[in-house]
């Protein structure tokens, strides 16, 4: 009897260790592009509740107030991005002679970057608010 417990712990613990491999597993095999997508993209959480019937629209805007609880985490990873490119483009700008150079161009382009990132810091704010206090 000992010995046929001690067969099942070491079962179970090699299921529970394969389970955990597993899940770690799922991310693993995604594409860099989509794990960098799903890390600073919010929208990708929600779904379409403007489509469908009364129920669909319904069922779709409860699941978007549901994960409404994880646009905190992306603000501030796009609070953090955007003083980095103010940073960025400050110091890049700085090194810019009067003439034309290379330095201009990367400060622009990081401006650029700034100014969409404000965009989606916007937009993903504005989300959590609707969301937040519109109960339809």
């Amino acid at each position: 009897m000992r010995n046929g417990t001690r067969v099942s712990r070491e079962l179970l613990l090699k299921n529970t260790n394969a389970g955990a491999t597993r899940a770690a597993s799922r991310f693993d095999e995604l594409p860099l592009s989509s794990v960098l997508f799903r890390y600073l993209w919010p929208f990708w959480l929600f779904k379409d509740a403007s489509r469908g019937d009364r129920w669909v629209r319904s069922a779709n805007y409860q699941h978007n107030r549901g994960m409404r609880v994880f646009l905190p985490g992306y603000l501030l990873k796009w609070l953090i991005s955007c003083v980095l490119m103010l940073k960025l483009t400050a110091g890049l700008e700085a090194l810019a002679s009067d003439s034309f150079d290379v330095f201009l161009l990367l400060a622009a382009a990081s401006g650029i970057a700034l100014a969409c990132g404000v965009c989606v810091l916007v937009i993903t704010g504005y989300v959590y608010l609707y969301l937040g206090y519109n109960p339809e």
